[in-house]
């Protein structure tokens, strides 16, 4: 049977930034090459055939500055587009927080939704 269904949002993000930076799906593996991006699922909706997702990227750097650059370049490959991603607006960025695990490094976050069609696939 074909059907549509929602898109893995997490691995689209990262196939999506992946050329370009260091990028993870949770859960965040033990060991990371820095700085680095960690992509979250956090929510969202579906109108029709058009899903929108609530994704965190939380970005992790030796020092504030390069953990900050490092979400700014993210958002900029994710607004730029991709052939799964149609749309990215952003709620919140440069939050400051702190790694639980990694307390020494610098992290920042942003909250972004992220517009994309459903695909389908035959079960």
């Amino acid at each position: 049977m074909e059907i549509e269904r929602s898109m893995d949002i997490e691995d689209a993000v990262r196939l999506a930034l992946t050329e370009y930076l260091n990028v993870y799906c949770r859960p965040l593996p033990a060991s990371y090459d820095l700085p680095n991006i960690l992509v979250s699922q956090v929510g969202g909706s579906d109108t029709n055939k058009i899903d929108t997702f609530h994704v965190t990227l939380d970005a992790r750097a030796e020092t504030e500055a390069e953990a900050l650059e490092y979400l700014r370049n993210a958002i900029g490959v994710l607004k730029k587009g991709s052939d799964n991603i149609r749309y990215v607006r952003v709620n919140s960025s440069g939050s400051w927080g702190y790694d639980p695990v990694r307390p020494d490094l610098a992290m920042c976050s942003a909250r972004l939704e992220i517009v994309a069609h459903l695909e389908t696939t035959t079960i």
